[in-house]
């Protein structure tokens, strides 16, 4: 649905949808079938900033761009009227950080099995004791990252942008304090350098607020946020898979730790 209404109503790039099928019967589960994109997509899986296209394929200017076209896609978002565009089934009682704060809450209880997690459970703890006053509310990507973005094959534009799943309405530094964490988890979080070319996250937040006029002051509570929401899900993955040592010690929320450590 958020596809849909970007895709009909807006300059955002997504998939043009094809389909979907609501009968589980067909595959197992209800499925959407989208027309393909040409274009490149940054790896996970060797990180980008370790092997792959990103790294042995591009030059400086090219990574730069593709880093920038991302943030500059963000901040269009930013600047939608979501209650116009009819956003309006992702709102909830009380704000939009507390509702986001009691769902990753009850994703621990439900994703750790009994077991508390100390690392985030210390942040969501901070996180609820310091939550920003007379937010902006916004349509939020939820999972903005270089890794959900199809770039142009020049590595010049956004060709689409992908994975809706977590989108939600709230303030929308929290995209930009995401993206930023998500890549910083490949390099602090492993103990890796950067890759070389894409700019620092001090001027991917003027570059944010210079393209959507929007504060930037909540970027640090933010960052925090983004760190328990992606520990509590690698943490999850390791409950589920057996992997005791890394439920705490995975190298997300070691990250996460050392930023709590700052405040």
């Amino acid at each position: 649905r958020i596809m849909e209404l970007l895709g009909q109503h807006t300059d955002i790039p997504v998939p043009e949808l094809r389909g979907l099928e609501t009968d589980a019967a067909v595959l197992g589960v209800p499925f959407y079938i989208m027309a393909r994109t040409d274009g490149r997509i940054p790896t996970d899986m060797p990180p980008y900033n370790m092997d792959g296209w990103m790294m042995h394929d591009t030059s400086l200017e090219q990574r730069e761009q593709l880093w920038n076209a991302g943030i500059d896609v963000m901040a269009g978002l930013h600047l939608l009227d979501h209650e116009a565009l009819g956003f309006d089934f992702l709102a909830g009682p009380g704000t939009p950080l507390q509702r986001q704060l009691k769902y990753w809450r009850d994703y621990h209880d439900w994703g750790m099995e009994g077991r508390r997690h100390e690392i985030c459970c210390a942040a969501l703890d901070w996180l609820e004791a310091n939550q920003p006053a007379d937010e902006i509310t916004r349509l939020c990507w939820g999972d903005a990252r270089i890794g959900n973005i199809i770039y142009t094959q020049d590595c010049s534009a956004v060709a689409a942008v992908l994975d809706w799943e977590m989108a939600v309405l709230g303030n929308p530094v929290q995209d930009l304090a995401w993206y930023c964490f998500i890549d910083s988890t490949f390099a602090d979080g492993l103990g890796m350098p950067r890759l070389d070319g894409l700019p620092s996250y001090e001027d991917s937040v003027a570059r944010w607020h210079a393209a959507s006029g929007l504060p930037v002051d909540d970027f640090g509570y933010y960052t925090i946020f983004a760190g328990m929401r992606y520990g509590l899900i690698l943490s999850r993955i390791m409950v589920a898979t057996g992997q005791e040592s890394e439920v705490q010690g995975n190298f997300v929320c070691q990250l996460l730790a050392r930023k709590m450590d700052t405040l």
